[in-house]
């Protein structure tokens, strides 16, 4: 088992660095989160972390992300490097076995 939440985090802060994000807000979620595109200078935030493999298309809300997805799938980048639960099924009370 790997800490993939450490290392999402981990490689957000790398993309970031000391420079602003700005985000604009496209949704809420059923629990009045907000749904929004974050960008750092020209680097789309979330195209980034799904390219990366450290986040997931969340598909509800877009699909704009999921050819990222498959490619961070095909090619074993960041959680797809071993077994994790979708945040969705997470949140839900699904776990490895």
């Amino acid at each position: 088992m790997y800490r993939c939440g450490d290392m999402a985090t981990f490689a957000l802060a790398a993309l970031i660095e000391k420079h602003w994000v700005t985000c604009k807000q496209t949704d809420k979620d059923r629990y009045g989160r907000v749904v929004a595109i974050c960008i750092t200078g020209p680097i789309n935030l979330n195209a980034e972390m799904v390219k990366s493999g450290w986040a997931l298309a969340y598909r509800k809300y877009s699909r704009d992300y999921v050819g990222q997805e498959a490619s961070a799938k095909a090619a074993g980048r960041g959680l797809w490097q071993g077994e994790f639960v979708e945040p969705w099924d997470w949140r839900r009370g699904k776990r490895l076995q």
